[in-house]
């Protein structure tokens, strides 16, 4: 496991806590971990803080992108979707910034959420209902918020967190010539695509089930690191990743249980459509996104799949055959 450098901490450690609590690491670390979550000792158990490294090379515009995301949580919190709860600093600043010999560091406090994941293979309607009922808000809200096509530089106006990036940058990631040509292809049919404001826009982009929290009859949505402006229809995709991995098949595996991925969708969409309205011709278009996710995820899961050979031949295949896994459903019955 990871740790961070006590220099760092200590000033993170000065910039949230007028009694100097020692930071304690709570979770994250990983090699896998975009940061590490730190708790207070004997100090305000309710809250945690992150700590993030952004690097040397380019941290300005990684900053921006880091900047940009942790305001719109914000934004959404304030509108009453429940997501992570910024705190501020000592210094009444959403976010804190140390810079060594290394690079620039970041850290952003945080209310602690009450709550479990729910289980990838025994869901219960009402929490799904409740999850579909969660990113239909953020999708209602998300209309209202300025950025909506992309975020600009102040000084340079380069636009930042837009769809293109994010597939430049996992086009960069393929190794493989004929992965890289279904990407390409991908990109092309994802050009062809409209973009409107109700149906387009700043959205959490990875809202699966590991970034759920349940107490209850709450559902809060945790990690908007990777949150991104791109088609609404893309956060309802990741909802099914754990169907598509482990139960339904669709995305390392042929579909087998079909059934199964409809009938979430059913549950999920009920919600949904009670806080944002999208037409049933968006939702024509989720077997495009599961196969752009299947392919982001074979990138960014490299080192595990090459672990199984079994199941990278499996995947690979899923990816050059591109099969129909959902076909058309009509959701809005």
């Amino acid at each position: 496991m990871n740790t961070y450098p006590s220099a760092v901490l200590d000033k993170f450690r000065a910039a949230y806590s007028a009694s100097q609590a020692a930071l304690i690491q709570f979770k994250g670390g990983y090699e896998s971990s975009d940061g590490i979550l730190y708790r207070f000792k004997e100090d305000n158990p309710d809250r945690l803080v992150k700590v993030m490294f952004l690097g040397k090379a380019q941290s300005r515009e990684a900053l921006l992108r880091f900047e940009s995301r942790l305001k719109f949580v914000d934004f959404l919190q304030r509108k009453g979707v429940r997501v992570i709860e910024p705190l501020l600093s000592l210094n009444d600043e959403l976010y804190e910034t140390v810079e060594d010999e290394n690079g620039t560091w970041v850290a952003y406090a945080m209310r602690r959420i009450n709550g479990k994941t729910m289980s990838p293979t025994v869901w219960d309607p009402n929490s799904v209902q409740k999850w579909g009922q969660l990113i239909g808000k953020l999708h209602r809200v998300t209309q209202d918020y300025p950025d909506w096509e992309y975020c600009s530089d102040p000084v340079t106006s380069e636009r930042y967190l837009t769809w293109q990036s994010e597939w430049e940058n996992f086009h960069n990631l393929c190794k493989e010539w004929d992965i890289r040509e279904k990407w390409e292809q991908i990109g092309e049919e994802l050009k062809a695509l409209p973009i409107n404001r109700n149906a387009f826009g700043f959205i959490h982009n990875d809202p699966h089930l590991w970034n759920l929290l349940v107490d209850g009859d709450n559902v809060t949505l945790l990690d908007f690191d990777v949150a991104n402006h791109h088609w609404f229809v893309n956060d309802i995709a990741i909802a099914c990743q754990h169907l598509l991995s482990m139960v339904s098949g669709g995305l390392d595996q042929p579909i087998h249980h079909r059934e199964r991925l409809v009938d979430f969708l059913r549950e999920f969409l009920k919600s949904y459509y009670r806080e944002n309205d999208l037409s049933q011709e968006w939702l024509d278009h989720l077997d495009l996104f599961y196969a752009y996710r299947r392919i982001l995820l074979y990138l960014v899961m490299e080192g595990w799949r090459k672990s199984k050979p079994a199941l990278q031949e499996s995947w690979k295949n899923m990816i050059l055959t591109r099969p129909e896994i959902l076909g058309r459903v009509d959701f809005h019955l």
